[in-house]
């Protein structure tokens, strides 16, 4: 198990603690899963809106986005279901993640990935959506409410007017109250998949805790999640430089070996790659160009015409460096849930006195009775002595004799 102080100190540990290829396939797993529901769904949306696909294709490539479009009702309906399902995985991925680490910080270095998606599937899926789902609603009603009575004294004018004013502190407390909650929300979206992957409980504690945290510890969470999202930067930007270096390493060696072949199909590979994140090329030149240059593409890639097994080659090229930018975006997001994790351990000794690296939960239980099941010696069957038969009955004859009554001598006095 970990020894944590319980203070800032303990998010230095984050980056190492997410930097595993444990931790990196969960949240590949997971992102790959959403972001492509999204793609799909997005694109199939914009299609039915009456976009074409030889339009959209090359201005988003692998990332569309429908803002900015006029769509009919059964489009936006598939927008909000995209989003829908990249939340989800998004959630789901990171209780997972929390899952592992919160494990791995226990001394269980054997938890699989396996077992962390069984217990954010099967035990959280359901809580960890309504958890933010339920205090969204609550702030929904409360704002409809305040729309209710709003309208109720429109319809009487003076005492309308009158009411409104006279209860002036009444409406401002509520809509605090609305702003409270939409606060609470924020920080559920943040820590809900740690609360659940730490605690094994249910959406009540997530939503409990997201109130909680936000009344008693609203200044400590807010340095941590600058600490968390400052370190997903460094460490997006460590492993991304790493992996360049790597991938110039890769091509010097391999155009040594295979020469101008090489150069076609890397350069080619790299033309479609950028053809298919062009948006993502044009928001890194919007940054500094000289530290995106050492992360990102460093010039623009042109068409040029290769022979025909070089541009199906090409293709499954670049789709593998697709795989690979994958794993790298995953790290920062990696880094983002294990800091939520370590950030909410802290809190919640801070707040509650409550070390929960130090308790057992329903899974863990579930699993010692479940081994003990396993290794228990079943039990010795006692052999029981073999029955004595007992002596067949003797046939007697149908009548028998009457034996005489022997006779007894009187003595006489």
């Amino acid at each position: 198990m970990i020894t944590m102080r319980f203070d800032f100190r303990d998010l230095f540990q984050t980056n190492r603690l997410a930097l595993s290829f444990q931790r990196l396939w969960i949240q590949f797993l997971g992102l790959l899963f959403g972001y492509g529901a999204y793609v799909v769904l997005t694109y199939a949306g914009l299609l039915l809106a009456g976009q074409h696909l030889d339009v959209l294709w090359p201005r988003y490539g692998l990332l569309p986005c429908a803002f900015g479009f006029s769509a009919p009702w059964y489009s936006t309906i598939l927008f909000g279901v995209a989003l829908f399902i990249a939340v989800f995985a998004w959630m789901i991925s990171g209780t997972a993640v929390s899952r592992a680490v919160y494990m791995n910080m226990k001394g269980n270095v054997f938890y699989t990935w396996k077992e962390a998606f069984r217990f954010a599937l099967k035990n959280k899926s359901g809580s960890v959506i309504f958890t933010p789902l339920t205090i969204a609603i609550i702030a929904v009603l409360t704002g409809a409410g305040g729309f209710v009575v709003g309208w109720l004294s429109k319809i009487t004018s003076y005492v309308g007017d009158f009411g409104i004013s006279l209860f002036v502190i009444v409406w401002f407390m509520a809509t605090l109250f609305i702003v409270f909650v939409l606060l609470a929300l924020v920080v559920s979206l943040f820590l809900t998949p740690s609360v659940l992957a730490t605690t094994d409980d249910d959406a009540f504690e997530g939503i409990f805790q997201s109130f909680s945290i936000l009344w008693s510890q609203p200044i400590r969470f807010i340095i941590y999640e600058i600490v968390i999202f400052i370190f997903a930067i460094l460490g997006f930007g460590i492993l991304a430089f790493i992996a360049k270096r790597t991938w110039l390493l890769m091509t010097s060696i391999l155009t040594l070996g295979m020469g101008s072949e090489y150069a076609d199909l890397s350069y080619y590979a790299s033309y479609l790659l950028q053809n298919w994140i062009y948006p993502a090329v044009a928001w890194s030149k919007v940054l500094f160009q000289s530290i995106t240059s050492q992360l990102f593409f460093t010039r623009d890639f042109v068409f040029v015409s290769v022979p025909g097994h070089i541009h199906i080659a090409a293709h499954l090229f670049a789709v593998s460096l697709v795989v690979i930018g994958g794993f790298i975006f995953s790290y920062p997001l990696a880094i983002f849930h294990t800091g939520n994790t370590i950030s909410f351990l802290i809190l919640k000794k801070i707040k509650d006195d409550d070390n929960l690296l130090e308790r057992k939960d329903r899974e863990e239980d579930d699993e010692e009775e479940m081994e003990e099941m396993s290794t228990a010696e079943p039990p010795k069957e006692v052999k029981k002595a073999p029955a004595k038969k007992k002596p067949a009955p003797k046939k007697t004859a149908a009548k028998k004799k009457a034996t005489p009554a022997k006779k007894t001598k009187t003595t006489k006095k």
